[in-house]
């Protein structure tokens, strides 16, 4: 073969790797919707008859994604679930709903579905969270809302510290009873606080995260049986301030930071 028959050989072989891949097309909100919509489902529990809610539930899609949208989809519920408990008017549309324990599966997962979507602040952490993954992976949506970044604000632990413990709270139901501590629960020492919805909202999110960590819950839950609720109440002020739980504390505020923008400055100083 002569060079010019080579040359045109290797040509021909390089040049769909020389002109560059094509953009992907951008995906749409319908698509991403219905993507989305498979990690929210209704399901039956035959022991209390009645539906119930699976929000951003790992159980509601059993098999592995594959695809762009399904992929960016689940990385964008992954950052979703931090926030699930914050979205309790949605539980209270879906269990509130007349005659909804007899509604047939179609029916019910089409509540379950409807109610994501009716809650505007959760839609609006939807859509950050999704825009988030499309710019990670440069991609686009020809038709989603914005999805705008939160301002960003740094904070000192000092400042957040008071608002995490008013959310891992001990409490007795009378002076004879045994101390609990109730994490993230109704019962709570945040209105002798300031009110300051940041904080508040970020107190609830890293006490969250202590709740359901294995090794912190469980050591939070032993601190009940330090002593009196005076004793009780310093150990885990203690504990939540030791420079392991900050730095906990700090890790998982940085999870949510897209979604509050909030980021801590002294999270290695001693407690």
């Amino acid at each position: 073969m002569s060079l010019s028959p080579r040359l045109a050989l290797a040509c021909a072989l390089l040049t769909p790797a020389c002109a560059g891949r094509r953009a992907p097309a951008p995906l749409t909100q319908a698509a991403l919707r219905s993507e989305l919509d498979r990690h929210t489902c209704a399901r039956w529990e035959p022991s209390v008859k009645q539906w119930s809610l699976l929000l951003f539930d790992p159980d509601c899609e059993p098999a592995p994604p594959s695809g762009d949208p399904a992929k960016l989809v689940h990385a964008a519920v992954a950052r979703l679930r931090p926030l699930v408990f914050l979205s309790t008017a949605v539980y209270d549309r879906f269990y509130d709903a007349p005659g909804a324990a007899a509604l047939p599966p179609a029916t019910a997962q089409r509540r379950a579905d409807a109610v994501v979507w009716s809650d505007p602040d959760l839609t609006a952490a939807i859509w950050r969270a999704l825009a988030v993954e499309l710019g990670a992976r440069g991609l686009a949506c020809s038709d989603c809302p914005p999805g705008p970044a939160p301002a960003p604000v740094t904070i000192a632990w000092a400042d957040l510290f008071p608002y995490l413990a008013a959310y891992v709270w001990p409490a007795q139901a009378s002076p004879d009873a045994p101390v609990q501590i109730f994490t993230c629960s109704g019962i709570h020492g945040a209105a002798a606080l300031p009110e300051a919805p940041a904080l508040t909202q970020a107190g609830k999110l890293v006490a969250l995260a202590f709740a359901d960590d294995p090794a912190h819950g469980r050591e939070i839950h032993d601190l009940a049986g330090a002593g009196s609720l005076a004793d009780v109440t310093r150990a885990v002020r203690d504990y939540l301030d030791s420079p392991p739980s900050r730095r906990f504390a700090c890790a998982a505020l940085a999870d949510v930071a897209w979604y509050t923008g909030l980021r801590i400055t002294d999270c290695d100083a001693a407690g």
